[in-house]
């Protein structure tokens, strides 16, 4: 479907200045046009998650204004942002774990019957909803067991469920594998041709190249320049955000293999329904290698880690790091063998 290109949101010599000096936002400007996918780029610190959450009602501007659609505007909650056709989906997932997909899409706006929630109909709107967009996600199930991926759908589909027009999405691959990432581009692009407005915040730029029709470079807070997703190399836009030349590539250095750190002979773990997740799973590793473990999401790679890692001791067969049976170590002592774990969900899993 083809659209007229129109201006949809401008912003207009923006400005934000905390209370304790610092100047996150110096006179920037931005036009997002119909049907676009607009991204902004710039290194952490260079003031995008502030312009958004100005934008999203979330911080107040020291300056500047704010047009959305021909009209000037001023949102002084988010609530009023949305009311206004504009919805974030934030970094960091806003969710309540112990809440379904269902609940969690339309909190606060819950379909009643009879003076209560109608949780029939709230699970067949999330099922329709989910259909629209070509979504694959289980309406019932509780967030706390889903994936990240799942997780970023639904926040999407919490903020289209409330009628916005104009998606911020703050760096939505950060947490998301490959896979993931290239199954939500090919939805933004279904939203891109459907009248969506989208701004998509990120300093991965081999994604940025590949998803954006206008890029926005700041640094330090200051707009450098809007450009056509194909006018700049990836070079070009790096230099752009950094203010300097960025070296790209690295020689690889020939490390010799040492002794091996980590065994693991016929791991097996089921779940509480008998299911395996593991079977006579092996691997070796040895110091100074980099091992790579591939596979479909939900496949055990993440009930591998935890089994490393002492998370989960449910399991059958030996772990050795660095010649010790990890099974009856606490984590505490797991670590001191010299094992890190950063997890996949860096908020839920990564703070405990």
């Amino acid at each position: 479907m083809n659209f007229l290109t129109r201006k949809v949101l401008e912003l207009k010599n923006i400005r934000k200045v905390y209370d304790n000096g610092v100047v996150a936002n110096d006179g920037i400007d931005l036009t997002l046009n119909q049907s676009e996918i607009h991204a902004i780029v710039g290194e952490n610190g260079a003031g995008k998650s502030t312009l958004m959450n100005i934008v999203f009602g979330e911080i107040k501007p020291t300056a500047g204004t704010i047009l959305l659609r021909g009209e000037q505007v001023y949102f002084g909650s988010p609530k009023q942002a949305i009311e206004k056709g504009i919805g974030m989906v934030h970094q960091h997932f806003k969710l309540v774990d112990s809440l379904t997909v269902a609940h969690n899409i339309f909190l606060g706006i819950e379909p009643k019957k009879a003076g209560f929630i109608d949780k029939n109909k709230m699970i067949r709107l999330t099922s329709e909803l989910a259909e629209k967009y070509k979504f694959r996600i289980d309406p019932e199930a509780l967030v706390r067991d889903i994936s990240v991926g799942e997780k970023q759908k639904v926040e999407i589909l919490k903020v289209l469920a409330r009628g916005a027009e104009i998606l911020i999405l703050d760096e939505p691959t950060a947490v998301l594998t490959p896979q993931e990432t290239e199954e939500l581009f090919t939805e933004l692009r279904t939203f891109k041709e459907t009248g969506y407005s989208i701004i998509f915040i990120s300093h991965k730029l081999n994604e940025v190249k590949s998803i954006s029709d206008k890029i926005t470079v700041i640094r330090k807070g200051k707009t450098l320049g809007t450009y056509d997703g194909s006018e700049l190399s990836e070079s070009e836009l790096s230099n752009l955000m950094v203010g300097r030349e960025v070296v790209r590539s690295f020689d690889k250095v020939l490390v010799e293999k040492g002794e091996v750190v980590l065994d693991i002979h016929n791991l097996k773990l089921v779940n509480d329904f008998g299911k395996k997740k593991l079977n006579n799973f092996n691997l070796s590793l040895n110091r100074g290698v980099i091992l790579g473990v591939a596979g479909v999401e939900g496949n055990g790679q993440d009930d591998l880690v935890k089994c490393i890692c002492g998370l989960n001791k449910e399991y059958s067969g030996e772990i050795l790091i660095c010649n010790r049976d990890i099974k009856k170590l606490g984590i505490s002592e797991i670590r001191d063998l010299g094992v890190a774990h950063i997890p996949e969900d860096r908020m839920t899993d990564g703070l405990h």
